[in-house]
């Protein structure tokens, strides 16, 4: 057992097979569908989906609250004296503010407790890269401090590239303008965004999903040096097809990567909706 408990939330989309063998606590975010709240890691996704899919309102996630950090980490420090939570980034969600005050909490009350809350500046696979990254280190002994250093590295050094299928979600979210949805019923663009210091950016709109998967697949390659270890997450909102393309294409350039399929959880899919491919890479 690592002397350092990993905490994140379920934006990071880690496999469960993952969290369970690196022993990682996963906050879940509660989703509501038609008046309905779900926590997210008891929707089933393909369920999920279809739900999203065929609600005739608005889903929508609850505003981030610092009970559920609290109860995580007041759980864990009955294993150990050391915490490392890592949440997306500030200006996605209120997670870090919830994480934080939870914290502050809990201190109060055991005081032989350290937990350190660190920002990501990535999201999704690229977030879920880097708690994946400091589990191993946890586990390999590392200290929290030395954690602290190598996930601030790090973060500034995975790359996100993906691609949404629709822009009907961000736009019934209030997340981008309805004006978005003339360009997107009239051109039908798949749109290639990437995420870097905490801040998304279009980079590219291509008409067909097919462009679309090899702008992300040009754009990686751009990155990858060929100097290190290439660890890869390819990440899919209800596109498993399309997503193993890309995994497999990623194969036959890099044999020797460390590739990780992904799936959108729940909380992350209300505002991307299906469609999304993508890939969250690094090398070491």
């Amino acid at each position: 057992m690592a002397n350092v408990a990993i905490v994140t939330d379920t934006t990071a989309c880690i496999p469960s097979e993952l969290v369970r063998k690196y022993q990682i606590e996963v906050i879940p975010i509660d989703v509501v569908i038609d008046g309905k709240v779900y926590p997210d890691n008891e929707l089933e996704l393909g369920r999920f989906y279809r739900m999203l899919k065929e609600s005739p309102l608005t889903a929508k996630t609850i505003g981030s609250v610092p009970g559920p950090y609290i109860e995580a980490f007041s759980r864990l420090a009955s294993r150990t004296d050391q915490i490392l939570c890592i949440t997306e980034p500030v200006r996605f969600s209120g997670m870090f503010n919830a994480a934080q005050l939870a914290a502050m909490q809990v201190l109060e009350k055991q005081k032989n407790l350290c937990i350190k809350v660190i920002p990501c500046e990535t999201a999704a696979a690229g977030l879920g890269l880097v708690v994946l990254e400091a589990a191993r280190q946890a586990e390999a002994g590392k200290s929290l401090n030395n954690l602290v250093a190598q996930v601030n590295t790090l973060m500034q050094r995975v790359y996100l590239y993906a691609t949404l299928d629709t822009f009907d979600y961000l736009i019934r979210g209030g997340r981008i303008p309805k004006i978005a949805a003339l360009a997107d019923s009239v051109l039908q663009i798949k749109p290639v965004f990437t995420l870097r210091n905490g801040d998304a950016q279009t980079i590219a709109l291509p008409r067909t999903a097919e462009k679309a998967l090899q702008n992300t697949l040009d754009l990686m390659t751009e990155h990858v040096k060929g100097k290190g270890k290439l660890t890869a997450a390819v990440m899919h909102a209800d596109a498993l097809e399309r997503a193993h393309s890309l995994e497999q294409s990623i194969k036959e350039k890099y044999p020797q990567a460390e590739i990780l399929l992904m799936e959108f959880t729940p909380v992350m899919g209300v505002h991307t909706g299906p469609g999304v491919v993508g890939i969250a890479f690094y090398e070491a």
